[in-house]
């Protein structure tokens, strides 16, 4: 193998929306960089799902020398597609780690795939010209200027995020010159940019989470140590006191020490337990094709060179991602997790190891694919006595307790239900999906579908 260019990457994702035409979808990412490139994701899965399913974001690329990441993401959405079409099971490694036919079909049906390969082709590009000295390859940022007059270039993407951003204002002052920590200096590899969240790179991250709510899990890829990571970054975690947290003024400059009883980040237990497993499945994939046991951590505690025990952090897109919904009711709830691939200690891997991180973490993705996935729900359908004019659609089911109802055009099991139809609509992305088992209670399944489309149909010919 080679790694790819940025030039490759694009026309990589463009071979398979060619290939697999039905299956997948380019998304042009809507912010373009500061040399003008675009962006794209690919988006994989069955096409008119109406929004429903849950969502799967990988992320690559954020950090312009770690060019494995892109080729990994690749290499994991061809395999997913390619394996589907054929019909086999996906095997990684020389402990072939097996993900079966009917576990990938799963993941086409149930589950909204994105894919962007490289958030930052600026960097990249300039990483990867040719005759770049080991500075232009080793370059973390894009290519952005503090300013017009500022000769300087460059942000740390994964310093800009808005999430206490304003270190000088939200962390202990003992902290502020870690190396894990976004940097005010324009010239320093960790600059965290001008205003939070406006860079073009971070802009379309924010940009796809908007746009695409059902998305539930972020996995950001990088390159090096050996780590799956999950939110927080800041601080410790706990789950006893609930006022103590980023968004709580009153503990502005108290953040990024390990004194976790003068300040440390609330996490509620049930998110804490869902990251927690979901590392858990992740690293466990990792370690099941070749026997690379990836550490399971809080971001908070990863142990980086010249940061000690602990690495606080400030801007990163996993504990964006997961601080939206806190920030903003509206906004979808989005659990972050990072995985650090490769144990070489260096950001571009020898090629040969390259090949071989490249079957760990694609198992790690297909196995946070199949972790992701909403659990189908089988309910028994009884006619009910008359439809209800609050929009209600029951199935055997009484009132206060889910429900079955009619949405975006296929049956929807909603947790809790919801009178309003257009509550039930804004809130599409808390649905549960029900769709087809395989195995023996296929038939059962389709049947009841099929009952409750037709029972349905005449609270749809009444709101026509």
């Amino acid at each position: 193998m080679h790694y790819l260019t940025v030039e490759e990457i694009e026309s990589g994702l463009v071979e398979l929306r060619e290939r697999h035409p039905t299956l997948c979808r380019l998304v042009p990412l809507k912010y373009p960089t500061f040399e003008g490139r675009t962006a794209t994701a690919l988006r994989i899965g069955k096409p008119d799902d109406g929004g429903v399913r849950a969502g799967v974001l990988f992320l690559a690329g954020l950090h312009a020398m770690e060019w494995g990441g892109a080729d990994i993401a690749l290499r994991f959405a061809a395999d997913l597609l390619d394996t589907h079409v054929a019909g086999t099971d996906l095997v990684y490694g020389e402990r072939r780690k097996t993900f079966g036919a009917r576990e990938i079909a799963s993941i086409i049906d149930t589950v909204d795939v994105f894919v962007v390969p490289c958030i930052n082709p600026d960097g990249r590009a300039y990483s990867q010209q040719p005759g770049a000295d080991e500075d232009q390859r080793n370059w973390r940022k894009n290519r952005s200027r503090p300013s017009d007059t500022d000769p300087r270039i460059g942000t740390d993407l994964n310093r800009n995020f808005d999430f206490l951003w304003d270190i000088e204002k939200a962390f202990d002052p003992s902290v502020l010159h870690a190396p894990t920590m976004g940097s005010l200096a324009p010239g320093s590899d960790h600059y965290r940019g001008r205003e939070a969240g406006r860079e073009a790179e971070t802009l379309n991250v924010a940009w796809l989470l908007d746009e695409f709510p059902q998305i539930t899990w972020l996995l950001d890829i990088h390159c090096n140590g050996g780590q799956v990571m999950h939110s927080w970054g800041d601080a410790p975690n706990q789950s006893d006191r609930p006022g103590m947290t980023f968004f709580n003024a009153a503990y502005d400059g108290m953040r990024g020490t390990a004194d976790a009883d003068r300040y440390s980040e609330y996490l509620d237990p049930a998110h804490r337990a869902a990251m927690e497993k979901a590392v858990e499945v992740v690293a466990d994939a990792v370690r099941d094709v070749r026997g690379e046991d990836y550490q399971r951590i809080q971001a908070f505690d990863r142990k980086t060179p010249g940061a000690g025990d602990h690495s606080p952090m400030s801007g990163t897109s996993i504990d964006y991602a997961y601080s939206r919904q806190f920030v903003d009711p509206d906004r979808s709830s989005v659990f972050g997790l990072a995985i650090e691939f490769g144990l070489t200690g260096t950001a571009q891997p020898p090629v040969e190891e390259m090949e071989l991180i490249l079957a760990d973490v694609s198992a790690g993705m297909v196995a946070l694919c199949l972790h992701a996935r909403r659990p189908v729900v089988f309910v028994g359908v009884d006619e009910p006595t008359d439809f209800r004019q609050d929009f209600r659609i029951l199935s055997g089911i009484i009132d206060g307790t889910p429900g079955w109802v009619w949405v975006n055009g296929r049956p929807v099991f909603v947790r809790p239900p919801d009178p309003r139809l257009h509550e039930l609509l804004r809130r599409v992305g808390q649905f549960q999906v029900a769709p087809e088992l395989d195995g023996p209670t296929t038939a059962t399944q389709r049947e009841a579908l099929e009952r409750i489309v037709e029972l349905s149909q005449s609270l749809l010919d009444g709101l026509d």
